[in-house]
Formats: C-alpha cells, sequence, structure tokens
C-alpha cells in the first residue's frame, strides 16, 4: 500500500472523548484509594444486606422499595471495587517498577511497562467488556432515578432530567455495542518494532498487521502521537471535582486518500520522524507521558480504529 501524504504537528493540543488511564497514578496514595474504595464497599454492602433483608430493620423506617435499596446498594459496593481495583493496579505497578528498575538498571522501558519486545498486540475483547461493564452499571445507577422521577410524584423537571440521562445511557449501550462489533467482526491485530525501545528524536519505524476481517478500506489514517495526561481539579470544597486530561505534544500523520483491497498477510510499514524536543515515554510520572499509534480506517459497514502502544524511551 502506498501511503503518499504525511502531516505532522507539534503544538500542544487537548484530547477530547478520551477516558482510558495510561499512567499508574490514581491521584491519591495507595493506601488512601484502598481507604477510599474500602468506605464505598462497606457502606454499600450494608445498604444491600438491608435492601436483600440480610440485616433486619424497622419497615417504618424504609421510605424505598427494598429492590431500590439492594441497587443502590450494589451501586456504591461496585464503586468502592472499581476504586480499589485501581488502588491494586497501582501498588503492583510500583512494585514491579522497583522490582524490574533492579533487574534491568540499564534500560528504562523494561521497568516501566511488561513490553513484549517484538511488538505491541491489542486485547479486542478488553475495550468492549469495559464499555460493556459501564453501561450496565449505568443501568443499574439510573434505575433508581427512573423510579424516583416516573413511580414517585416527582416534578416534570425531574422527569426531564432522568429522561435525558436515559437518553445518554443509549448512546453509551450503543458505543459499547459498537465496540463489540467490531471485536467480533476485525478479529486481532498488532504492529511489529523494528527496534525496541526507539529513542526520541530518531525515526520511529513500524509495521502494522491489519485485523483479519480488514479487506477493503476507503481512506484512513495512521497516527504516531506523544501523549501527556494528567488529572485536572476544578473549584474547590464540596465542589471540588477531578477529570482527566490527555493533551497531544507531538503527532505525525500518514493519510491513506485512496481505496486500497488489502492482501492477506501483507504488513504496512510507517516510518515516523520525531523532533528533537519531544519526551520519552514514562508512565509512572506525576504526569504520564505515553506514544501511541491510532489506526482509523473507513471501511464498508463497521469503521476500523485501534491504538497501540510504542516504546520510545530515553537512554537511561
Amino acid at each position: 500500500m502506498i501511503l503518499e501524504r504525511y502531516e505532522s504537528s507539534s503544538g500542544r493540543q487537548r484530547l477530547s472523548g478520551r477516558t482510558e488511564q495510561r499512567g499508574s497514578k490514581t491521584g491519591f496514595p495507595t493506601w488512601g484509594a484502598f481507604a477510599f474504595g474500602g468506605v464505598f464497599v462497606l457502606a454499600g454492602t450494608l445498604i444491600l444486606l438491608v435492601g436483600t433483608k440480610g440485616i433486619p430493620v424497622d419497615p417504618k423506617g424504609v421510605h424505598a422499595p427494598y429492590w431500590v435499596l439492594t441497587v443502590f446498594g450494589a451501586v456504591f459496593a461496585t464503586a468502592g471495587m472499581l476504586a480499589s481495583g485501581m488502588a491494586w493496579r497501582q501498588y503492583t505497578a510500583n512494585r514491579r517498577r522497583k522490582e524490574m528498575s533492579q533487574r534491568y538498571a540499564g534500560e528504562a522501558a523494561l521497568a516501566d511497562y511488561d513490553w513484549d519486545p517484538r511488538g505491541f498486540a491489542v486485547n479486542r475483547w478488553l475495550r468492549p467488556a469495559k464499555a460493556l461493564g459501564g453501561a450496565a452499571f449505568l443501568t443499574l445507577f439510573l434505575s433508581i432515578f427512573n423510579y424516583w422521577g416516573f413511580w414517585t410524584q416527582s416534578p416534570w423537571l425531574v422527569k426531564a432530567i432522568v429522561i435525558l440521562f436515559d437518553l445518554i445511557l443509549l448512546a453509551v449501550w450503543w458505543q459499547a455495542c459498537l465496540l463489540l462489533g467490531r471485536a467480533m467482526k476485525f478479529g486481532g491485530s498488532r504492529i511489529e518494532f523494528a527496534e525496541f525501545p526507539y529513542r526520541p528524536a530518531k525515526p520511529i519505524v513500524l509495521r502494522w498487521q491489519p485485523a483479519t476481517g480488514i479487506v477493503q478500506a476507503r481512506k484512513g489514517t495512521f497516527t504516531l502521537r506523544c501523549v501527556e495526561e494528567w488529572f485536572e481539579t476544578h473549584g474547590s470544597g464540596k465542589n471540588r471535582s477531578s477529570r482527566m486530561v490527555h493533551e497531544q505534544i507531538w503527532s505525525g500523520t500518514w493519510l491513506l486518500d485512496r481505496e486500497h483491497i488489502f492482501q492477506r498477510g501483507e504488513d504496512i510499514e510507517l516510518r515516523f520522524e520525531p523532533g528533537a524536543d519531544v519526551l520519552p515515554t514514562n508512565l509512572h510520572a506525576d504526569r504520564p507521558v505515553s506514544w501511541e499509534l491510532e489506526v482509523k480506517l473507513d471501511l464498508p459497514g463497521l469503521d476500523f480504529e485501534e491504538t497501540y502502544l510504542v516504546p520510545v524511551y530515553a537512554v537511561s
């Protein structure tokens, strides 16, 4: 395949619609994240036991159906387990980094991430599983508000807000089903590294191996980018909130402008030349930096979209 057009950008640009965390930091100390999650698990379990009548209470003190309490408790406990899971991920990542730093003192890449020096393959079922789990969790959460909005004497404003969130829920389920459909249609794909690891300011040559379900593409893009990640805090006190930010530092894009039919076993070689001022990968920093190759193809039916991590590290 001939990729004739190449574009690059070295200006910082915030990326929208991204929720996947690359770095190992949670925004809390490990013990704090465990404690935060534990409180939610404990509170949710107690409420769930009340809802299932595992803990006897005076019925006069219960002002909602028992199923509502059960769902509410399950939501709280699940949120706590998710927070505890993030804490465990941070703990194991820090422990692995410490052990690998001692074993491979001369190479930061092997301590920073569990790389396969030959290439990077995406688990095609992981994203759909997370998306379907998130949609199911949101469905449980909103069921409480649907009860409040449509089975109690609530004002029309409340009903309108609930309907709005239900429409958002439909969009979430649509996206989850779309990811599942892509995983089922395309199969697995991977990139091969020409060397390991790559160094900043030197050419980066990658070989993309298309998924078996990709036959014909009308157009597409192959984008290598350097991304910095951090949590941004707004407000204070009870109004304080944090959100994850992904900001592109550098990008290079090869564009497919003509229709192409993929041959069985065909590899696509991509060559990028980052500037001298790019940052190396560091997934354990307070503001983690990662490199990724994003492939987007316009296909008949479902389009193909996938992202692969790329090891770009400074000399230790």
